[in-house]
């Protein structure tokens, strides 16, 4: 925090880390909102269906990851630096100076952000051989996955909302914003 800028608590209105969780959440009903219906319709209109997990992991890659990370990267890199989620609930993601997000940053702050998601994705699916089998590797992948995405939460509720570990990594905060 700058040194001429108000304490946080002056700064935002309830508890950020519940407003920033509540806004995420948002963003991912809204995305499958959109996209499963997309996905379905994709694979009926195809006639393909995954009969493998690799498969699976493929799809999702080119049905979900790819857009949600291109939703996240664009709409965090915006003149608003917000997703719906957070306009919804009065975010904005900026750099540690208050400036907006550059697309090189908002995708590096996007790939730490989604790591535990996409690491959980590799495990149960890209390592697969067959459904409902996991291996050790794929096991203890899933359990990282998890620990991460704890300490992604913890991070962001220890900093009253406003930094989680991709906000350290990348040099921005959450703030809370008058639209």
């Amino acid at each position: 925090m700058h040194p001429t800028e108000p304490a946080l608590s002056s700064r935002v209105p309830g508890a950020l880390p519940w407003r920033r969780a509540a806004a995420y959440l948002l963003d991912l009903v809204f995305l499958f909102l959109v996209l499963a219906p997309l996905a379905f319709l994709v694979q009926r209109v195809t006639g393909f269906t995954p009969t493998t997990p690799r498969a699976t992991w493929q799809l999702q890659l080119l049905e979900f990851s790819l857009p949600v990370w291109c939703y996240f990267v664009f709409c965090d890199a915006s003149p608003r630096g917000a997703t719906i989620g957070k306009r919804r609930l009065g975010l904005r993601v900026v750099t540690e100076a208050g400036a907006r997000l550059t697309l090189p940053r908002s995708l590096a702050r996007t790939a730490i952000k989604l790591l535990p998601w996409e690491l959980s994705h590799l495990a149960a699916f890209a390592l697969g051989d067959r459904f409902g089998e996991l291996t050790t590797l794929q096991g203890v992948l899933l359990v990282i996955a998890n620990l991460l995405a704890m300490i992604w939460l913890v991070l962001a509720i220890v900093s009253r909302g406003e930094r989680s570990v991709h906000d350290h990594c990348c040099a921005t905060r959450v703030t809370w914003e008058r639209w």
